[in-house]
């Protein structure tokens, strides 16, 4: 694999995601105004202040993974960054509501889809053809 192609499906894959997130919070925002923010429950105002800019950010990083490709790798980098903020550090709040053993499953399932694949693919874009220029030929 080349780093292009890396950083290709590296994007469509953080595209996928942040479109659901997107689409999830924007709809969460239009019906009902609740969410949970490090193990506090919003409401209100709050609430929709914080959906409103999950989507909005998650709507923007995808903005910027589809046009401006030269940067694609620090984007995909936000990306998970965003997923780190939005899915896994909740979980490590104070607050016992959101630690049963359902809960430790899916952030297990959360932990390998939104840090552990995109890093891997991170570390993949670093590793591969580093030595070699983006526009070197093969021989």
């Amino acid at each position: 694999m080349k780093r292009n192609e890396i950083a290709d499906l590296l994007g469509a894959y953080c595209i996928l995601f942040l479109l659901l997130i997107a689409a999830g919070s924007f709809f969460v925002f239009v019906i009902n105004w609740e969410d949970w923010f490090f193990g506090i429950k919003l409401d209100g105002w709050p609430a929709g202040l914080y959906l409103l800019s999950k989507a909005v950010i998650a709507a923007l990083l995808v903005f910027f993974l589809v046009k401006d490709p030269k940067r694609r790798i620090a984007w995909d980098a936000g990306a998970v960054l965003f997923f780190a903020f939005v899915f896994i550090l909740p979980v490590f709040t104070i607050q016992r509501n959101l630690k049963s053993s359902l809960g430790w499953a899916i952030f297990w399932i959360e932990c390998v889809l939104f840090l552990l694949i995109p890093a891997v693919l991170i570390a993949l874009w670093f590793i591969v053809d580093r030595n070699k220029p983006e526009n070197a030929e093969l021989p």
